[in-house]
């Protein structure tokens, strides 16, 4: 993306899940246990009170691109008390800049949220959230302004925690949070892009903005300036919702009915596996990149 959007190979564990190889060795340490290597596509079925949480995610380089700079993570506490008090934790970010540096944009856009929310005190999760993002935020700027070589570099954030039958979401960018429920697709967040406020405003159709030149230039990104507005959402949950996170690579190949219809026949570990398949039959274009959270409230 001129302002842009792109993932990476995943390593796993059954609590925690997170891309990239000295990113996963800092956020091991941060949280003082052992993890082994696993596969990328990883479902952790966790049982946690007062619900059950099945997580998978999946990303892929797709057919275009010459690298993958998405990243993706997800947290769920192993401490009951601190799985109670701040939930479980979903992270995608889409990098952009050139060379290396979106790959290591939304490297350190998936570590700072990880790492700051769990450690921020507020009560509140919202405001736990917005500080974690806008901390991102503030890094990634920062390191491109001491860095040359990464000059310009930034990234979309689209962050999730699931606590108390609510998911709040934070996002800046195009990538997206989606609900579905009872049979919907509902998308929580909302893109900033330059073909999103066409449309917002009635100047584009959404079928035109699908396929306008600018459709993959974001409006507003981590690391673009020294703050960022950061837009934050909260959607209440039921039995069987399912969310998900997911790179434009993944939305903007994917309709929402073909969404739906992957996520109503297969279990979240597979569902994150088909829904990047389905991304790539549709010529893979962009990085692509989902998480895919199932929540049950039965014990």
């Amino acid at each position: 993306m001129p302002l842009s959007s792109h993932s990476h190979a995943t390593t796993s564990s059954p609590l925690f899940g997170v891309r990239g190889g000295s990113l996963f060795a800092r956020l091991k340490r941060l949280f003082l246990m052992k993890i082994p290597q696993a596969p990328m596509l990883e479902e952790n079925p966790i049982r946690l009170k007062p619900f059950r949480l099945a997580v998978a995610q999946w990303s892929d380089i797709g057919h275009k691109r010459a690298h993958n700079e998405d990243s993706a993570a997800y947290v769920i506490p192993k401490n009951a008390q601190e799985l109670s008090h701040k939930g479980a934790l979903l992270v995608v970010a889409d990098g952009m800049g050139g060379h290396t540096s979106g790959e290591v944009a939304s490297q350190m856009a998936v570590e700072a949220v990880c790492k700051t929310y769990y450690q921020d005190e507020d009560e509140k999760v919202e405001a736990s959230l917005l500080y974690a993002v806008k901390y991102a935020n503030s890094l990634i700027y920062q390191h491109s302004m001491e860095h040359r070589r990464y000059e310009g570099m930034g990234t979309t954030c689209v962050a999730a925690v699931l606590h108390d039958k609510k998911v709040f979401v934070a996002n800046v960018g195009d990538s997206r949070a989606y609900v579905i429920h009872a049979g919907r697709v509902k998308q929580v967040s909302q893109d900033h892009s330059w073909v999103a406020e066409q449309v917002r405003a009635g100047i584009l159709t959404e079928e035109q903005a699908e396929q306008h030149m600018m459709r993959h230039m974001v409006t507003r990104s981590l690391g673009a300036d020294i703050d960022v507005q950061v837009d934050m959402f909260n959607e209440s949950l039921e039995e069987g919702d399912t969310i998900l996170l997911c790179s434009d690579g993944l939305s903007g190949a994917v309709s929402e009915s073909e969404m739906l219809e992957i996520i109503e026949h297969y279990s979240a570990h597979e569902c994150a596996y088909q829904l990047v398949e389905r991304a790539n039959t549709q010529g893979g274009t962009d990085n692509i990149t989902a998480i895919v959270a199932r929540i049950s409230f039965h014990q």
